[in-house]
C-alpha cells in the first residue's frame, strides 16, 4: 500500500513538473514578445531622427539661397545633421542586431543598459555641446546678418528661438520614449 501511494506521488510530481515547464515555456515567450514590441519604439525614434535629419539637410540649401542663411552656417547645419544621424546609427546597432527571441536574458539586458547610457550621455552633454553654439549662430546669421533692412533682429530671433523649443520638445519627447522602452526592457528581465 504504501509503495503505491509513493509511485502515486512520484507520477504527480512529474505531472508538476511537465507542468511547471510548460508554463516556464510560454513565459519566457510572453517576455521576448513583449521585449519585440518595445523594440518598435526604439525603432520608430531612430526613424523619426533619419527622417529630420533628411528634411534639415534638404531644407538647408533652400535657406541658404533665400540668403537667410550664410554658406559656412548651411555646410555646418548639414554636417552637425550627418553627425546626428551617424550617432543614431552608432547608438541603435547593437540593439539591431539583437535576437530577441534567441539571445540570452543577460546579452539582452547588457546591449539595453549601454544603449539607454548612450542615449542619456547624448541628451545630457551633446546635445548642448552641439545645440547651444548652433542655435546662437543661427539666430546671428538670420536676425543679424542677414536680416532685412529696417527689421527688428530680435523680432527674428523669436522665431529661431521657438522653432529651437519645438524641436527641444520633440527630441525630448522621441528619446524618453526610446529610454523607457529599454527600462520596460530591463524591468522585464529583472522581474
Amino acid at each position: 500500500m504504501e509503495e503505491m501511494n509513493f509511485e502515486e506521488m512520484r507520477n504527480q510530481f512529474a505531472i508538476l513538473k511537465e507542468q511547471l515547464k510548460k508554463q516556464e515555456i510560454v513565459s519566457d515567450r510572453l517576455l521576448r514578445e513583449t521585449m519585440k514590441a518595445n523594440r518598435s519604439k526604439i525603432n520608430s525614434t531612430k526613424r523619426m531622427c533619419y527622417v529630420c535629419a533628411a528634411v534639415a539637410i534638404l531644407v538647408t540649401p533652400l535657406n541658404y539661397y533665400t540668403h537667410a542663411w550664410g554658406l559656412v552656417f548651411s555646410i555646418a547645419t548639414c554636417l552637425m545633421m550627418l553627425l546626428c544621424a551617424v550617432a543614431t546609427y552608432y547608438i541603435h546597432k547593437p540593439v539591431d542586431n539583437l535576437n530577441f527571441m534567441r539571445d540570452d536574458f543577460a546579452t539582452v539586458a547588457r546591449v539595453m543598459a549601454r544603449f539607454k547610457k548612450h542615449y542619456d550621455m547624448w541628451l545630457y552633454y551633446c546635445s548642448p555641446t552641439i545645440g547651444i553654439p548652433w542655435l546662437i549662430w543661427a539666430c546671428y546669421e538670420f536676425a543679424w546678418k542677414n536680416a532685412p533692412e529696417g527689421v527688428n533682429p530680435w523680432g527674428l530671433t523669436i522665431p529661431v528661438i521657438v522653432g529651437a523649443v519645438v524641436g527641444f520638445l520633440i527630441g525630448i519627447y522621441y528619446h524618453f520614449k526610446a529610454v523607457n522602452a529599454a527600462k520596460d526592457i530591463l524591468a522585464e528581465i529583472e522581474g
